[in-house]
């Protein structure tokens, strides 16, 4: 059999088979690049902890200015791609491009107010948790804290009513840490999930502090 038949094969398929195509539509979100901007944003939250190299207090100005204006750009291209993809009757925009910067400068606005939130629920863990040695070893070792810190990145989004993005984001973090934190719930300070394989918390739940 040749290529070029199943290559035929294959092309009829995608006229037969529907609702698995997407094609001459708008560019859909990019996995690969949604990923690498939840991996850059993490860096941006526990600076120092993510890295393969020592972070040091003089070069970390330049550095985290390099990252955040590399995170910008990205996540202003996926977010644009977002809202172009939304069905005409969804609030079209008529700037689609300047809707993408104010959602991203929104985020980027929200860094600082996340990073103390999280502070909270290092804490919660090293408290909660006999075992913990330190906050460096909850922040390095306990999945919870990459879940929980994608979650929340990704709620502002969500709550900015941005499409696909926030589920594409925690549904990483779920295949890494096994726990599927919707970027709907609303969770709130010092939360710790111990053991947390297999948690699941929905959309609309609701989670007052110190659980």
């Amino acid at each position: 059999v040749k290529i070029t038949q199943l290559t035929d094969e294959l092309i009829a398929s995608y006229a037969s088979v529907g609702g698995i195509n997407h094609l001459d539509g708008t560019n859909l979100p990019s996995r690969s690049g949604i990923v690498s901007i939840t991996s850059d944003l993490l860096h941006l939250l526990f600076p120092g902890f993510f890295d393969d190299k020592v972070t040091h207090s003089s070069e970390l100005k330049m550095e985290t200015a390099l990252l955040m204006d590399s995170v910008a750009g990205k996540l202003e291209d996926e977010i644009l791609k977002c809202i172009e993809h939304r069905p005409p009757n969804d609030g079209a925009q008529s700037n689609p491009r300047e809707a993408a910067r104010k959602l991203t400068v929104c985020l980027l606005e929200h860094l600082p107010a996340i990073r103390e939130t999280l502070s909270t629920d290092v804490e919660a863990a090293f408290d909660g948790d006999p075992a913990a040695k330190s906050h460096e070893e909850v922040i390095v070792s306990y999945p919870f804290v990459e879940a929980i810190a994608v979650q929340r990145i990704a709620h502002v989004l969500y709550r900015s009513e941005v499409a696909l993005l926030p589920r594409i984001m925690t549904e990483w973090a779920h295949q890494r840490t096994g726990m599927d934190l919707h970027p709907g719930a609303q969770i709130g300070h010092y939360f710790f999930i111990d053991h947390g394989t297999g948690t699941v918390i929905g959309e609309t739940t609701v989670i007052g502090d110190h659980v």
